[in-house]
């Protein structure tokens, strides 16, 4: 039995001009379920672009686009921040649109940032932190090779209430081409 083509897919470093795509992902409450950023306005998604701006200046992090190789329609983002040169670490993010969820658009980024992230940067560990109830993003991350390292019982708050964050973490050397 063959296995299902794998989704067509680039990454573009996030620049000023994708702050609609990124405004209408971090605007929708089906993405920002579990995301830990919103924004109500474009003008508002300003900061969030000034910070990709940032991150990538000062090489504390970097974003991209997921775009869609053919025609370069924008699917969603990935990237990672807060890297900590000392101890060579970072935390992952991203998030897709949700009409291409379930389509194994994520894992096909997932696998093409890995790849980037560890043959350009000398990252050792990526940490993911999921919110507890995001079982998908959970089985994304463990199909990827990430291992699960605990939860953070009720760390913190999210509205009027405490969320549970789940920790998975990638080492440079859980991976066989690294």
């Amino acid at each position: 039995m063959s296995s299902p083509p794998q989704p067509d897919i680039r990454l573009d470093p996030v620049t000023e001009a994708d702050l609609p795509h990124i405004y209408r992902a971090l605007s929708d409450p089906r993405v920002i379920a579990y995301y830990g950023i919103s924004y109500d306005s474009m003008e508002a998604c300003q900061a969030q672009m000034r910070w990709y701006a940032e991150i990538a200046q000062c090489q504390s992090g970097a974003w991209f686009l997921i775009r869609c190789q053919r025609n370069g329609v924008p699917l969603g983002a990935i990237g990672y921040n807060d890297a900590d040169p000392l101890h060579k670490r970072a935390e992952l993010g991203y998030w897709l649109y949700p009409e291409h969820w379930g389509q194994g658009i994520m894992q096909t980024a997932l696998r093409q940032f890995l790849d980037l992230i560890y043959h350009t940067t000398e990252l050792h560990r990526l940490l993911a932190v999921v919110e507890e109830p995001n079982f998908p993003s959970a089985r994304l991350l463990e199909r990827a090779g990430f291992r699960y390292e605990g939860t953070a019982r009720e760390c913190e708050r999210k509205g009027e209430q405490f969320i549970s964050l789940r920790h998975y973490a990638l080492l440079r050397s859980d991976l066989p081409n690294a």
